[in-house]
C-alpha cells in the first residue's frame, strides 16, 4: 500500500525497501528486523522524502488491518471537515439540520468506511494521485457530499440499510471514473464539447466506472455488486419507470443537485438533458441556486407523479423547503413583486441562492427624498454583490403576501 510520508506513525510495516534518488537506499526492510516503523525511522524518512523513488513523499508499507485502521482514521478527518460545512450551512446548504438522520447518516457512513477496499481506493485518489490538487480535491469533495445526501435521502424515504450501504459504496466511487478519461487533466475543456461529444464523454465515464467498480473485486454479496454496478453505469441517465433499480433513481438526484449548486472544476452542468432542458431553458446548462434547482425539478416531476416526484419531495423537505412543491412559487413572487408602483420591490434572499425569500424590501428606500405609504420604518439589513451590509426598509403590503405564500406551500 503507498502511503504518503505524513501519514507514516509508529507501528506500521515497511512492505518494500526505500530508495532514494542517488540510486542507494534510505532503509530496508532487513535493517528494521521485523519491518516495522519506528519515531527515529520515521523522522529519518520524512526528512529524505522528496528524494524517494518510484513516488517522492511516498512508501510502501504493509496493508494490514493496523495501516488501514490509520488509513481509515485520515479519511474520517476529512469526512468530518467536509460535514462540518454542510451543517454550519454557509458554503454549502444544509441538509443534515435533522439531527436524527445525522446522527444515522454517520453511522452508515462508518459502515462504508469499514470496507478495507473503499478505504485503499479513497486514500489512493485522494493522496496518490499526480494530478492537480484543485480539481482533485473538488470531485472528491462532490463524491463525498453526494454519499452524505443520497443516504440522508434514502433515511427520509425509509429505505433499508441494504439498500443505503449499495447507494452509498456507488455514490464514494461514482466519480472515479473521470480521472482514467482523455479530459481530466482539463476538465474545463467540457465547457468546449458539443453535444455529441458530452454525450460520448458522459456514456464514457458512467461505463468505465462501472467496469473500475467491477475489477475492483469488492467483497460484497453478488446481488449488491450488480445494484452498484447498475447505479454507476446509470446514474446520469436513470429510468424513471424502473423500480428494480429504484436505488438508481434515488442516486441521480442527489448527484443532479449536488454537481447543479456545487463549485466543480468546469463551468459547464451535463444533469439536465436536452429535452428537459428545452423546459427549463439554458440556465440550467450551469451552476444554479438550490432554490432553482428544486423549482425545476419540481417543474419536471409534480405533474408525473410517482418515484421520481416522491424522491424530489423529499429532497425539498430534506433541504427544509416544502414551500417551492406547489409548483409556481416563483411565478407566484414574482406577481407579488411586480405589483409594486416604483418597481423596486426586491425579494431577500433572491430566488438565485440556497435559502427561500423571507424578507421583500424597498430597494429606493434609502433614496433621499423618497417617499412611499407602504414603508414599513422596519429596517432589513442585506449584503450587497461586494459583502456590504446595507439597510433598507421593509414593505408593508408586500411582506404579509410573501409570508402568506410561504405559508401556504408549507401546507
Amino acid at each position: 500500500m503507498l502511503i504518503s510520508t505524513e501519514h507514516l506513525v509508529p507501528g506500521m510495516r515497511l512492505d518494500k525497501d526505500i530508495e532514494l534518488k542517488a540510486g542507494s537506499y534510505l532503509i530496508t526492510r532487513h535493517d528494521l528486523g521485523d519491518g516495522r516503523l519506528t519515531e527515529k525511522v520515521i523522522e529519518s524518512v520524512r526528512k529524505f522524502s522528496d528524494q524517494i523513488v518510484p513516488v517522492q513523499n511516498r512508501v510502501f508499507v504493509e496493508d494490514d488491518e493496523f495501516a488501514l485502521g490509520y488509513v481509515k482514521k485520515v479519511l474520517d478527518k476529512e469526512l468530518r471537515r467536509i460535514t462540518k460545512g454542510i451543517t454550519k450551512g454557509r458554503d454549502y446548504p444544509n441538509f443534515l439540520a435533522d439531527s436524527e438522520i445525522q446522527a444515522k447518516v454517520m453511522r452508515v457512513m462508518e459502515i462504508l468506511y469499514s470496507n478495507p477496499n473503499i478505504v485503499r481506493i479513497m486514500y489512493d485518489v485522494k493522496f496518490n494521485s499526480a494530478e492537480q490538487a484543485s480539481a482533485l480535491d473538488l470531485m472528491l469533495e462532490h463524491n463525498i457530499r453526494t454519499t452524505l445526501l443520497a443516504v440522508a435521502l434514502g433515511l427520509r424515504l425509509r429505505w433499508t440499510i441494504l439498500s443505503l450501504v449499495s447507494i452509498g459504496t456507488a455514490a464514494l466511487l461514482h466519480d472515479m471514473a473521470i480521472l482514467t478519461t482523455s479530459l481530466y487533466s482539463k476538465l474545463e475543456n467540457l465547457d468546449e464539447l458539443s453535444p455529441e461529444s458530452l454525450a460520448g464523454f458522459i456514456e464514457q465515464h458512467q461505463a468505465i466506472g462501472a467496469r473500475l467498480f467491477e475489477d475492483s473485486n469488492m467483497t460484497i454479496n453478488p446481488v449488491h455488486q450488480r445494484e452498484i454496478f447498475h447505479i454507476i453505469a446509470n446514474h446520469h441517465n436513470p429510468d424513471p419507470e424502473d423500480m428494480k433499480h429504484r436505488n438508481t433513481l434515488l442516486f441521480h438526484f442527489a448527484d443532479l443537485l449536488d454537481e447543479m449548486v456545487s463549485l466543480l472544476p468546469h463551468r459547464l452542468r451535463y444533469n439536465f438533458n436536452s429535452a428537459q432542458l428545452e423546459i427549463l431553458g439554458e440556465r440550467y446548462k450551469q451552476r444554479c441556486g438550490l432554490v432553482e434547482v428544486l423549482l425545476a425539478l419540481t417543474g419536471l416531476y409534480k405533474h408525473q407523479g410517482g418515484l421520481a416526484w416522491e424522491i424530489v419531495s423529499n429532497l425539498a423537505g430534506l433541504f427544509g423547503m416544502k414551500e417551492l412543491l406547489g409548483g409556481d412559487f416563483d411565478l407566484r413572487l414574482q406577481e407579488i413583486i411586480d405589483w409594486c408602483p416604483f418597481d423596486s420591490a426586491k425579494a431577500y434572499p433572491p430566488l438565485e441562492g440556497s435559502s427561500l425569500p423571507r424578507t421583500i424590501y424597498c430597494s429606493r428606500s434609502i433614496e433621499e427624498g423618497f417617499d412611499c405609504e407602504h414603508l414599513l420604518y422596519v429596517k432589513a439589513g442585506i449584503q450587497d454583490d461586494q459583502g456590504k451590509l446595507k439597510e433598507w426598509l421593509k414593505c408593508g403590503a408586500l411582506n404579509p403576501r410573501l409570508q402568506e405564500l410561504i405559508e401556504k406551500g408549507e401546507s
